[in-house]
């Protein structure tokens, strides 16, 4: 077991956490902080609304780390000319289309009957 020294500064907090009555005990407390350091180390945050197994949330976050590992090891790299270019000429379709007035949401009944409509011939 290791025994670990306090600043003046973390003894008032724990002291202050204590008296909330959140947590029983230092213990407590101090588990809540490693556990709290854990989830940062692991940093990656999946949105709420996200539904799946823990296997498969495990599975993303390894490839959002993997991905973002590569992203990280590739920064200082020259961006191909090539693929600059298409990505600035899909920012400027995108923006064109988002400029252009009267488009508006549609409904899924709406887009049902169009595919019928073009099913039909008309």
């Amino acid at each position: 077991m290791r025994q670990i020294t306090l600043t003046s500064e973390q003894e008032k907090l724990l002291e202050k956490l204590l008296n909330t009555g959140k947590y029983n005990t230092a213990q407590e407390a101090i588990a809540r902080a490693f556990q709290l350091l854990e989830e940062e180390d692991d940093d990656i945050k999946l949105p709420s609304y996200f539904q799946g197994t823990e296997s498969a949330k495990k599975l993303l976050k390894e490839k959002i780390k993997k991905y973002q590992e590569e992203r990280e090891q590739n920064k200082n790299k020259p961006i191909d000319p090539e693929r600059a270019r298409l990505s600035q000429e899909l920012r400027e379709l995108f923006d064109k289309t988002q400029a252009i007035p009267g488009i508006k949401e549609i409904t899924e009944e709406e887009i049902a009957a169009e595919i019928e409509a073009y099913r039909r011939g008309e």
